[in-house]
């Protein structure tokens, strides 16, 4: 099934990502690197042919062996293909007083031709899933790279999703509204995941009930009733998993645009069931020559929008759809 929309974005939205929750507080969160370690700025200078992708991507991006499954994954042929973008004649186009600059035209360009979600199969009474691609929260030095992250659109979630036992599990696993029983991750070095010695982990367990107030009439508030668990698994047990990768596109993040993928996909024949695309653009930077503001980039509108870490679970709803109808409230 197409959701596809084709409407073009105003030249004055890429600025209005100012409105895009600025509970972006999370820099707090993304610890910045210390004088005595610095942060190197990142560097594409080899780039790889993956099977997933028309376009070679950067060396950095195929980092393990699950980033390296995300790239292989096939899209089927109604997803389309890049348009050429014809950037001399955006050049010009930019003199013009009023018009867009290239880096805007190109984002409309990209939004109107690539940008959206397309479902091909959803599954009905799952009862979890594997996410195959958690990683801790990006620094702010990262977010502040014009080529750091590798999907933008997604590590800005890992920077408020946050990465302990609870706030991993949580994302999927926390009745009443999301009712997925568990979900299964690749092992990391992790405090929480200290003492596992199997190559991946399941989360589970995590409930809530209604609290009371001071008088002990039930609210509408929800505190735990029972905390999430792990444990260490030998190989994921789940049919279905749960990915991302960066797209690459010529001369993008120069412009400041960063795209990517999610995609949901059969563990067993790799057929992908479902793919979200979209693309971020960075638009004017406060933080000086040079740097990006990821955190706070616009997005497409032909993508519908949910907050940060609605989206991301939202669509895992909409095509692996859990026993119990989950939502996010979006």
């Amino acid at each position: 099934m197409n959701r596809r929309m084709n409407t073009l974005l105003p030249c004055r939205s890429a600025t209005k990502i100012a409105a895009v929750s600025v509970v972006l507080v999370f820099s707090i969160a993304a610890t910045a690197a210390t004088a005595a370690n610095p942060y190197v700025p990142t560097k594409w200078t080899k780039f790889v042919k993956v099977e997933g992708q028309r376009e070679p991507v950067p060396e950095q991006w195929l980092q393990d062996a699950e980033a390296r499954i995300a790239y292989s994954l096939k899209l089927p042929d109604a997803v389309p293909n890049a348009v050429p973008f014809d950037f001399r004649s955006a050049s010009w186009r930019a003199w013009i007083p009023g018009k867009p600059t290239v880096g805007v035209q190109y984002f409309n360009h990209l939004c109107s031709t690539e940008a959206g979600e397309w479902i091909f199969r959803k599954e009905q009474n799952v009862e979890g899933l594997y996410f195959a691609r958690p990683q801790n929260e990006p620094t702010t030095d990262v977010m502040t790279d014009p080529y750091g992250p590798e999907m933008p659109w997604i590590q800005r979630i890992f920077m408020v999703s946050g990465n302990g036992l609870k706030d991993q599990g949580a994302q999927f696993v926390n009745p009443p509204f999301y009712n997925y029983r568990f979900v299964e991750q690749p092992r990391r070095e992790v405090d929480w995941q200290k003492g596992i010695t199997e190559p991946y982990i399941r989360l589970f367990g995590y409930t809530t009930e209604r609290a009371r107030d001071q008088n002990g009439k039930l609210t509408d508030h929800r505190k735990q009733a029972t905390a999430m668990q792990v444990s260490g698994i030998p190989t994921p047990s789940v049919r279905y998993g749960y990915t991302w990768r960066g797209l690459k596109r010529p001369q993008d993040r120069e412009h400041g645009i960063a795209g990517g993928e999610l995609l949901i996909y059969d563990m067993k024949t790799k057929e992908v069931l479902a793919v979200r695309r979209q693309f971020l653009i960075a638009g004017r930077n406060s933080r000086g020559e040079g740097k990006a503001m990821w955190e706070v980039a616009a997005s497409c509108p032909q993508v519908q929008a949910h907050p940060y870490i609605g989206e991301f679970k939202q669509f895992s709803f909409n095509v692996l759809q859990t026993i119990e109808p989950s939502k996010t409230g979006k």
